[in-house]
């Protein structure tokens, strides 16, 4: 007679991870996990309570405060402004993405002199921070006769920070291949270039597509930096209403502002978020 095997349940990966990293809790852990959790949850919830308190004292949760923002000329403005961050974005995107991926493909040529000229040029702009650069262009470059539009002086640092990370991660992208891949392609008499262009990068894009997402992320936080060139982001465009509103309506509506202004990040920034998680999970 055959002997009956018993099949053994699956096991998630999260699981396994979990056993591999601790033992799971007895009756007396999760009891223990349940007071501290309850504990933590009304101690925030204390701390909430405590500080809306202060800002109704403050006057700052005053309705007209926050009426202020329903007006259809400020809504308009708003939407402008979201308009122009988005503009920013999908620009800086558009020209950072190409750029960083020829970098990095550059950065693993075989010839010695461009491969250490372009990684010089990857590590500077990995190294200096963008408000730097924002600067640069705002009060260096036009002494040298080249004026640019508020726009393009935040957008032109933005593709050259944002190209250099790009870069790397497409590097890495590659280099995560299988060296098979490479060998392959040589044994069908491709050259590198051909290698590279028909093999390994479009099989790099793919693995580096949730990181490009997820990058989007760091070039609409960016862009807030827009308030340096007087560029109508948001940023900007919550200061400009802050003053207009204490001018015309005699309302300090600092809070109220920004707190709206946080909203629109915090819903922009998780949308690409599941995005990025969507397709990581497809690509897998």
């Amino acid at each position: 007679m055959s002997a009956l095997t018993t099949p053994t349940p699956a096991r998630t990966s999260g699981a396994a991870d979990a056993d591999l990293l601790f033992d799971a809790p007895g009756p007396k852990g999760r009891r223990r996990i349940l007071i501290g959790s309850v504990l933590v949850t009304l101690i925030v919830l204390a701390l909430i309570a405590g500080a809306l308190v202060q800002l109704g004292q403050a006057g700052q949760l005053a309705y007209p405060k926050w009426r202020y923002f329903l007006g259809q000329s400020v809504v308009g403005y708003l939407g402008r402004a979201l308009a122009d961050t988005l503009l920013v974005t999908a620009v800086g995107a558009a020209l950072s993405f190409p750029l960083g991926i020829l970098l990095g493909w550059a950065r693993m040529s075989r010839s010695t002199a461009l491969r250490s000229a372009v990684g010089a040029w990857i590590d500077a702009m990995r190294a200096i921070p963008m408000l730097l650069l924002i600067y640069f262009f705002l009060l260096a470059v036009p002494r040298w006769g080249l004026t640019l539009s508020p726009f393009w002086m935040l957008t032109v640092p933005i593709v050259m920070c944002s190209s250099a990370t790009t870069a790397e991660v497409f590097r890495s992208g590659v280099l995560a291949l299988e060296r098979g891949q490479s060998e392959a392609s040589q044994a069908l008499g491709l050259n590198a270039g051909q290698a590279m262009r028909l093999v390994l990068a479009p099989q790099a894009l793919r693995l580096m597509l949730p990181t490009l997402i997820t990058q989007l992320v760091t070039i609409l936080k960016d862009s807030s930096l827009g308030y340096v060139v007087a560029y109508t982001e948001l940023m900007y465009a919550g200061r400009l209403l802050t003053s207009s509103a204490r001018v015309t309506a005699h309302l300090d509506v600092y809070l109220p502002a920004y707190v709206i202004i946080a909203v629109i990040y915090v819903l922009i920034n998780w949308a690409l978020g599941v995005l990025a998680r969507r397709v990581e999970a497809r690509t897998r």
